[in-house]
């Protein structure tokens, strides 16, 4: 098993790693599965962002499965696998409903097993279950300081409360503990950054992801998206149609291309992205949906565009101060619906702010 592990090199917690070494299947065909499926994830997330590796992972975890009915370790990063296809924009109509079964076998086998709570925070929110991913996020800290993946997750939802410098912090810690996530925090930091209008701050932590993997698809679009709001809209459309080029089925960043379209009055170019397949992955997704809700306010499509901004909060998306600030919307200001929509945000989000908690 150890020439198994160090062939793959995976890429794991302090924290992960007690789960393999208390959770691995007394069958070796069944652990092998595991273990390759584990490093197909692991390339997926830190290296290509590529739907070959990620599917690649979930047919080595079924196989795990098949051999051990009672592998928790396996149905956990199953789940991992379709939460993680939905963030990063490859989505697919019932991966939330699949991941959550996954979780489900794995803790009814593992009750605490960190990789399936973890990633039911995500669970949560599709459900618009906010208040509970918080407090799930918050007893997961308190368990388990140190695991980058908590850091992670705690991160992702600051973000999308606007709690910013909170987001930031553990963003910095995940990489502090584990220097291997430099490539993904450094797109999660510069995405804040973009909100708070530091954009060469932004600039600056993606040349870090880009100087380790300078083709990571999240880093090029997060980068595009930068240089759009620095009035370079030309810059980030040609990037944004390199990464299309090389990952056509990560439909969930047509929208920020469909955006760029949009601010060039390539109207019918623009309409072209927004897929019946974006607005299923956009369905399933809090930043997504967003996105195409701003596509759509470009294009005059007011309806369309209240719709999808409510349906991101609904998907646990509530940054107030980047809706409130974001010029993408400024067609609407004058749209009742819309200015009853960001009434009730800035409400929900106000309060907030005095009980967020220290990093």
């Amino acid at each position: 098993m150890e020439h198994i592990v160090e062939g793959l090199r995976l890429e794991l917690s302090p924290d992960e790693k007690v789960d393999l070494a208390n959770g691995m299947s007394a069958n070796t065909a069944a652990s092998d599965q595991y273990l390759r499926g584990r490093d197909c994830m692991g390339r997926f997330i830190y290296h290509t962002v590529s739907r070959e590796h990620i599917d690649s992972a979930i047919e080595h975890f079924e196989k795990a499965i098949a051999l051990d009915q009672n592998f928790a370790l396996a149905y956990s990063a199953m789940g991992g696998c379709y939460v993680n296809r939905v963030l990063k924009g490859f989505g697919e109509p019932g991966d939330h409903e699949k991941a959550e079964a996954a979780f489900n076998k794995a803790l009814a086998l593992e009750p605490k097993l960190l990789e399936a709570r973890m990633h039911m925070v995500f669970i949560y929110l599709s459900r618009n279950e906010k208040p509970k991913a918080r407090v799930e996020v918050e007893r997961l800290r308190a368990e388990f300081p140190n695991d980058v993946g908590v850091h992670f997750v705690r991160g992702v939802l600051a973000r999308l409360d606007g709690e910013y410098e909170r987001a930031l912090r553990s963003f910095e810690r995940m990489v502090r503990l584990n220097p291997t996530e430099l490539v993904v925090a450094s797109y999660n930091r510069a995405r804040i950054f973009m909100y708070q209008r530091r954009l060469e701050d932004a600039l600056a932590e993606l040349d870090q992801g880009a100087a380790v993997e300078p083709d990571h698809p999240l880093v090029r679009t997060f980068r595009a998206r930068v240089l759009y709001y620095r009035g370079e809209v030309e810059a980030a459309r040609r990037l944004l149609e390199q990464v299309l080029e090389s990952h056509p089925k990560m439909d969930g960043i047509r929208p920020i291309l469909a955006t760029c379209l949009a601010a060039q009055g390539k109207r019918e170019e623009a309409f072209a992205e927004l897929t019946a397949k974006v607005r299923d992955v956009a369905a399933a997704d809090h930043d997504i949906a967003y996105w195409l809700g701003s596509a759509y306010a470009l294009l005059g499509q007011e309806p369309e565009a209240v719709h999808w901004l409510e349906a991101a909060s609904k998907l646990g998306n509530h940054n107030y101060p980047w809706f409130s600030s974001d010029p993408n919307w400024i067609p609407l200001k004058d749209n009742p619906e819309y200015q009853q929509l960001m009434t009730r945000l800035e409400h929900e989000y106000n309060p907030r702010q005095h009980h967020s908690q220290e990093a």
